[in-house]
């Protein structure tokens, strides 16, 4: 199992959906921009304005949005990672985020999902995914599910949370921050003896 990796000397953020790139992200996602390069612009300042060198960031998918091609999404990944200040990004690939060697190589890590256990010493069972779940490994336990996708459309079920950028003010949040809140609430219980939901289907 992964032990989530954290910044030895700086601080661990998390972080979703910028959608970098993506002409439609404002409309569609009720952004308080009137155009794209504003939006980049500001979300560079609220990363930069968070984070540094020392830090490292887990960014759970769509760092870039809906683009005409995959080489339009590379370079504009590229060219907006030249221009964060933190030290290393972790990525949880999202829908939008294409499966190439040479995007990948813009980041420190890249995985599909991200489950692992024992944050700074401490516990708790993580699940990193770029899309929200019902149910998580652990999560009757008291563990902890972080997503994005939804941007912040979607109830949010015990110990999940939504860390996409429309949630926090258009910035990074620091993940003990997350932590802390989400264990202050009660896990997410499926009643062990309830009946199945589901009919039997004739295959």
């Amino acid at each position: 199992m992964a032990k989530l990796e954290y910044a030895e000397h700086g601080r661990t953020f998390i972080s979703s959906d910028t959608h970098f790139g993506h002409e439609k992200a404002c409309e569609l996602f009720d952004r308080d921009y009137s155009d794209l390069a504003t939006m980049e612009t500001d979300l560079i300042s609220n990363f930069n304005s968070n984070m540094g060198p020392d830090d490292v960031l887990y960014h759970l998918g769509d760092f870039v949005g809906d683009m005409p091609s995959v080489q339009a999404k590379i370079l504009k990944a590229k060219s907006i990672r030249e221009r964060l200040h933190v030290g290393k990004i972790i990525l949880i690939r999202g829908n939008h985020d294409p499966k190439k060697k040479k995007y990948d190589a813009l980041f420190d890590q890249v995985h599909e999902i991200y489950n692992c256990k024992g944050w700074n010493g401490g516990k708790e069972r993580i699940t990193l995914c770029h899309y929200p779940m019902r149910v998580w490994q652990g999560n009757r336990n008291g563990s902890l599910h972080l997503y994005g996708h939804a941007h912040g459309r979607l109830e949010e079920m015990g110990k999940s949370t939504d860390v996409g950028v429309d949630c926090w003010e258009y910035s990074p949040i620091e993940i003990d921050h997350v932590m802390e809140m989400l264990n202050r609430r009660e896990p997410h219980l499926i009643p062990g003896r309830k009946r199945r939901q589901q009919p039997t289907r004739t295959p």
